[in-house]
């Protein structure tokens, strides 16, 4: 009796486990499993950039300071007082133009007593060739003495060189005239005026009246090592026989730089190496180098201090975004490099330098290879990749 008893209990106690285990599957589990099949794949969004190699040249960022073209010191030429400045000063003069008025008084008189002399020269020279001539007359019949026609004669040729001693001098003094009005002898820029109206002033000053500079184009002098320059030679000589041609029609062999005015909006300007103004300090052992640029804006001026990006060394290489270039444990340089699979795999890579933000790759990459410039966090494996193409404005995004 007890055994049966028992046997009921166990067989109650397992159709209520069965029934519970089924409720289960259908309860909990079930949604689970059910969240589980209709749940989409994992998908990697990235973006990538078509490998290109193409002829690269590498620059040395160095400092240079401007110098003006040329510069010239405005110092008179005959001695007199000043009556007028005819510039402003800081302004921009033209060649020949009035800059000093030295009192013209004394200058007209003088010509004037010239010219007196020039009349007197001539009229003496008149007197003394009809002389001569009489005297000639009269020696075709012996009339005259030998020695009384030498002394016409001489007298003659002494008349005729008084009259040009004295047109000289009336030149000269004329010349004085002109030089009375100080010239600009260069077009630039006329700096602050060194003396006022009024002073006295002579062609053996030491000091000079003003200075004009002229900054059209002008000079920046850049210093480098003096190994630099057998590897500048070599660049001009690597130009291309286009480049070659250019650089014969304008005159110039030059190699050329970039001029970074300003860090604030980036501006930049293009000159030449100068070879010719190439020279070497020999307190330091520097190489100087002269770099000319066309300033026509005036935006270089004379004394400033402005950034050069001097050639270096010309290759063929990618130029990669910075954010596709990713760095292993041990340092190393690698990008990420979609297959034609599908698939992604490094590659170590070799960097030689940065070039306007780009990476320079020398070796690792193929042309074509499409690199991963962003999205990297979303690689994880098993995703599938949503690729597009990654375009220089999301840098500045």
């Amino acid at each position: 009796m007890t055994v049966d008893i028992q046997k009921s209990s166990l067989l109650i106690a397992s159709v209520l486990v069965t029934s519970l285990l089924v409720g289960c599957k259908g309860g909990l589990f079930a949604d689970k499993t059910e969240a589980a099949e209709i749940e989409p794949p994992l998908t990697a969004n990235i973006s990538v950039i078509e490998a290109e190699k193409k002829p690269v040249t590498l620059f040395d960022e160095l400092q240079g300071r401007v110098v003006a073209f040329r510069t010239a010191e405005i110092r008179p030429q005959v001695s007199g007082i000043i009556t007028q400045r005819l510039f402003k000063q800081g302004e921009v003069t033209a060649s020949e133009q009035p800059l000093f008025q030295i009192n013209k008084e004394p200058f007209v008189i003088d010509i004037q007593e010239k010219e007196a002399s020039l009349a007197q020269a001539k009229v003496a020279l008149e007197q003394a060739e009809r002389q001569y001539i009489r005297l000639q007359e009269l020696d075709k019949t012996s009339a005259v003495s030998k020695q009384a026609l030498d002394e016409a004669n001489f007298n003659y040729k002494k008349a005729s060189a008084n009259v040009m001693q004295n047109a000289a001098t009336l030149d000269q003094s004329k010349l004085n005239l002109k030089f009375a009005t100080i010239r600009a002898p260069i077009s630039g820029i006329i700096e602050q005026a060194l003396v006022t109206e009024g002073t006295l002033v002579s062609k053996g000053d030491s000091q000079a009246l003003a200075i004009i500079k002229q900054i059209d184009k002008v000079y920046i002098d850049v210093r480098q090592p003096a190994s630099k320059l057998p590897l500048l030679r070599k660049l001009v000589a690597s130009g291309t026989p286009q480049e070659q041609s250019v650089k014969q029609k304008a005159n110039q062999r030059g190699l050329g730089v970039n001029i970074i005015v300003s860090d604030d909006n980036g501006e930049k300007m293009t000159g030449q190496i100068v070879f010719s103004g190439i020279s070497v300090d020999v307190n330091t052992g520097d190489l100087i180098v002269r770099i000319i640029a066309e300033n026509g804006k005036h935006t270089l001026l004379p004394g400033m201090y402005v950034r050069t990006e001097i050639p270096r060394r010309k290759l063929d290489a990618f130029l990669l975004p910075q954010q596709a270039i990713q760095r292993a444990s041990n340092g190393d340089a690698y990008v990420v490099v979609v297959t034609e699979k599908g698939d992604v795999e490094q590659h170590v890579v070799k960097l030689d330098g940065i070039q306007n933000f780009n990476y320079v790759v020398t070796q690792g990459l193929d042309q074509g290879d499409k690199v991963i410039v962003e999205g990297h966090e979303n690689l994880i494996p098993g995703a599938a990749l949503n690729i597009s193409q990654w375009q220089a404005a999301e840098l500045a995004g």
